[in-house]
C-alpha cells in the first residue's frame, strides 16, 4: 500500500505543479481555460463552481441493465463557494498524468475547430503561445528548485572536515587498495603535479581514467612514489554522467553542516543545476544509445522508486521528487508532438513561414507525436514487465 500512495503523492505533486504553469500563463495572457484535471480520464470527481455554488459530482462504475457502465453516482452542492467559473477541476480516476484543456488549442483531444474568439490560444501571437506551453515545464524546474532547497533546510549539507592531502579511508579491493596505500598516507604530488588540498588531489586523479599514474606521498616522514593503475567511474559529482573520471577508491571524513535560510536556498541552487547537468547529460547517453534497457522504466519502476524512498524517509523522497520533477520537465521540452516542446516548435516553424499550418498538417504531425509517445509508453511497460517478471 504504501508504494501505491507514494506514487500516487509523488506524481500527484509534480502533475499538479506542471499543469498549474500551464493554467496561471493561460489565465495570464486571456486564454479560458475549460478544464484542469489531475489524472487522466474516465473522470472520478468533478468541482464546477457556478453562481448556485461548488457543485460537486462523483463518477463510479454501475451495473445498469446487465452493463457496466461509468456515471455520475453522487452530486452535491455546497452554496457558500459561490463565484462562477469557466473551468472545471477534475481528479482522473487513473494517477497517471493531468491536462489543462484551454481554448483553441490543437491538442492530444485532437480539437480541430477554432471561432477565432480572443479567449483562444489560437488568437494570441508566437511570445505568448510559447509563455503557455513552456510554463508547465517552468514551474517543474521551480519546484525541483523549492524542494532541494527544503531538503538543505531539514538535513542540511556536509562538508569534509579537514581538506589536508591526508587520506581517511581507502575502499577494499579499489585501485588505492590494491596498490598498497594506507590510511594516513599524504598525498605530494600526482603525476607530476604538486597538490596542497584534498580539492586539487581528487582533480587530478579524476583527469586519468583508467591509466596507470605516478603518485607521490608522505608515509611517516618518509617520502615515497608508487604506480598506479586507476579505475574509473561516471562524474556524478558534477553530474557529468556521459564522461568518465579516475578513481582511486579513497575518502576523506566528512562533517554534517546546519544550513541557514539564505544558505538553504543557495543549496537548492546549487542541487537544481547539478540536476539539471544530470538529465542533459542522461539524456545525451540515452539519444546516443548508451544506455541499457535496465536503467529505463515506465510508470511501474517510478512507483517501485518511490515506494523505497518514501520508506527510506523524507529526505529520500523528496530528493526522488525533485530528480522526477527536472525529469518531467526536460522530457517534456523535447520537440515532440504532443508534448510541449512539440507545441513550441510547431509554434516557432509558423513564425518562420510566415503563415499558420493547415489544421489538416497539424493533426497529421500530432498522430505521428502520439504515435511515438504511445509506443514508447508501450516498450517501457513491457520493458519494466520483463525485468520483474525475470
Amino acid at each position: 500500500m504504501i508504494y501505491i500512495l507514494a506514487f500516487i503523492v509523488l506524481i500527484g505533486v509534480i502533475v499538479f505543479v506542471h499543469e498549474l504553469g500551464h493554467y496561471l500563463a493561460a489565465r495570464s495572457v486571456g486564454v479560458g481555460v475549460e478544464r484542469f484535471s489531475i489524472g487522466m480520464p474516465p473522470n472520478f470527481v468533478d468541482f464546477t463552481k457556478t453562481k448556485k455554488g461548488l457543485i460537486i459530482d462523483i463518477y463510479f462504475f454501475v451495473l445498469k441493465n446487465g452493463k457496466v457502465k461509468w456515471q455520475k453516482i453522487y452530486s452535491t452542492t455546497l452554496s457558500s463557494f459561490n463565484t462562477p467559473s469557466e473551468t472545471i477541476f477534475t481528479i482522473g480516476l487513473l494517477p497517471l498524468g493531468g491536462y489543462v484543456k484551454m481554448k483553441g488549442i490543437l491538442d492530444e483531444s485532437m480539437d480541430s475547430e477554432f471561432k477565432g474568439e480572443k479567449d483562444e490560444l489560437e488568437s494570441k501571437n508566437a511570445l505568448q503561445k510559447i509563455w503557455v506551453m513552456s510554463a508547465g515545464v517552468i514551474m517543474n524546474l521551480i519546484l525541483t528548485f523549492f524542494v532541494f532547497t527544503l531538503i538543505g533546510n531539514l538535513q542540511g549539507d556536509t562538508k569534509i572536515e579537514n581538506p589536508n592531502t591526508t587520506i581517511d579511508y581507502i575502499v577494499p579491493d579499489q585501485p588505492a587498495y590494491n596498490a598498497g596505500l594506507q590510511v594516513g598516507d599524504s598525498f605530494i604530488a600526482i603525476e607530476g603535479a604538486n597538490v596542497d588540498s584534498w580539492y586539487e588531489a581528487v582533480g587530478q586523479i579524476e583527469k586519468y581514467p583508467n591509466e596507470t599514474i605516478t603518485i607521490s606521498f608522505n608515509r611517516q616522514g618518509e617520502t615515497l612514489n608508487k604506480q598506479v593503475t586507476l579505475g574509473a567511474r561516471p562524474d556524478l559529482t558534477s553530474g557529468r554522467v556521459d564522461r568518465e573520471v579516475g578513481a582511486l577508491g579513497i575518502s576523506k571524513n566528512q562533517v554534517p553542516v546546519e544550513l541557514s535560510f539564505t544558505e538553504s536556498l543557495v543549496y537548492g541552487l546549487k542541487e537544481t543545476k547539478w540536476a539539471m547537468t544530470l538529465m542533459t547529460s542522461s539524456l545525451k547517453m540515452i539519444f546516443q544509445g548508451n544506455v541499457s534497457r535496465d536503467e529505463v522504466g515506465s510508470v511501474i519502476m517510478i512507483g517501485d522508486m518511490a515506494g523505497q524512498a518514501a520508506q527510506a524517509g523524507l529526505v529520500p523522497f523528496l530528493f526522488l521528487m525533485a530528480l522526477i520533477s527536472v525529469n518531467l520537465a526536460y522530457i517534456n521540452i523535447l520537440p515532440i508532438p504532443g508534448l510541449d516542446g512539440g507545441h513550441i516548435a510547431l509554434i516557432l516553424v509558423e513564425s518562420l513561414l510566415g503563415r499558420k499550418l493547415s489544421v489538416k498538417t497539424r493533426i497529421r504531425i500530432q498522430s505521428v507525436g502520439m504515435f511515438i509517445l504511445l509506443s514508447l509508453m508501450v516498450f517501457l511497460l513491457l520493458n519494466d514487465i520483463i525485468r520483474v517478471l525475470f
